[in-house]
């Protein structure tokens, strides 16, 4: 994370180790690796650590087709020959907003349902011999009144990818468990890979371990050659090509995602995407944003951020703009058969890396 931002896992590990335990969490975020790691740690602490020499009981509820009444009634159900009780509750539905969107200023959603009712009266008065965890990797809508609940009588946590920083760091020591070490290039070829999801690291840095094996090196040929690249990498390297006036490599590109399968109408969805990007990075960038806030402001990973405002230097504001519109005119043709997908993006990237050459040049 970056400095002055307090790492969730982090501050959740310490505090099981002073002995402070909430009766009720919410654990919400898209880094599911460490979602699943501080859910471990809590059973940990109650088996060994906090209550030593005691049994516990767990139950675990699917909570897509869990009604909110049958997990009040649970959470109050007393431990079974056990000091304590664990009641984790995967992927609720009831913290999704009821409702698109809210109105301006709205702090709190309207009444509750009364089925959600019976579990808000639950987190108001939890049972002290329960400890309830909700786990999503959904957004979740914080004016709800379930949520305001937790945040006052328990812990809300959010778990957000790392920062490129944390994430360099993490790579390295996960290797370094294992007596592995990177070679120079070889750990940011890995994070281009995998993206900043722990749980994809860690697979990746499981099948670097297993094939290095008796070695210490992990080099980046070896990275190349057993990390595939993510979709949206691949897009990342379309448009550096681009940006640099490589067509060939360009075009290469584009290839290789056909030969993966990818279908067409995805590819042309994600250069779209890359390309909405760039251009709202540009227009930040020109306003006088600072580098470090155009992630936040984006709602996108200080990773990508990274690499779409290196990106949107090689890329006027009318050449994005123009792309944009030809981008669409080349997926309406898809759509309705008018046009071939390869020999319409090959000609869009020849006339694109032309105009970039003017612009640059």
């Amino acid at each position: 994370m970056s400095r002055g931002m307090v790492n969730p896992f982090m501050e959740f590990d310490a505090s099981l180790k002073r002995g402070v335990v909430a009766p009720v969490y919410l654990f919400y975020g898209e880094e599911t690796y460490l979602r699943d790691l501080a859910l471990v740690r809590l059973k940990e602490y109650f088996e060994q650590g906090g209550q030593a020499d005691l049994d516990l009981d767990v139950d675990v509820i699917e909570g897509e087709t869990t009604d909110p009444v049958e997990v009040a009634a649970r959470a109050e159900t007393l431990p079974f020959f056990a000091a304590k009780r664990l009641v984790v509750v995967k992927n609720p539905s009831f913290f999704k907003s009821g409702k698109r969107g809210g109105k301006a200023g709205e702090r709190e959603e309207p009444k509750p349902s009364r089925r959600e009712a019976a579990l808000l009266e639950y987190i108001k008065a939890p049972s002290p011999s329960t400890c309830l965890v909700f786990s999503t990797g959904e957004n979740v809508d914080k004016r709800k009144r379930l949520f305001q609940a937790i945040k006052k009588n328990g812990r809300e946590l959010e778990f957000i990818y790392l920062s490129p920083g944390d994430l360099s760091r993490w790579v390295a020591k996960r290797a370094g468990q294992e007596s592995r070490r990177f070679a120079p290039g070889a750990a940011n070829a890995l994070l281009d890979a995998a993206g900043p999801s722990l749980q994809a690291l860690s697979l990746e840095i499981e099948k670097l371990i297993n094939y290095t094996a008796g070695r210490e090196l992990i080099t980046i040929e070896e990275v190349r050659l057993l990390c595939r690249p993510r979709l949206e990498e691949n897009i990342f390297a379309v448009m550096d090509a681009v940006g640099s006036k490589r067509y060939r490599e360009a075009l290469t590109g584009i290839k290789d995602m056909l030969a993966a399968k990818e279908p067409p109408l995805k590819i042309l969805s994600m250069i779209a995407r890359q390309f909405r990007i760039l251009l709202m990075v540009r227009d930040l960038t020109e306003r006088g944003c600072p580098a470090r806030e155009i992630g936040e402001r984006l709602k996108i990973h200080p990773f990508v951020a990274q690499k779409a405002t290196a990106q949107s230097r090689n890329f006027s504001k009318p050449l994005l703009i123009g792309a944009l519109a030809a981008l669409s005119e080349l997926d309406v043709g898809v759509k309705t058969g008018k046009m071939e997908f390869y020999p319409a993006i090959e000609t869009f990237l020849l006339t694109l890396c032309a105009r970039v050459r003017s612009v640059i040049s």
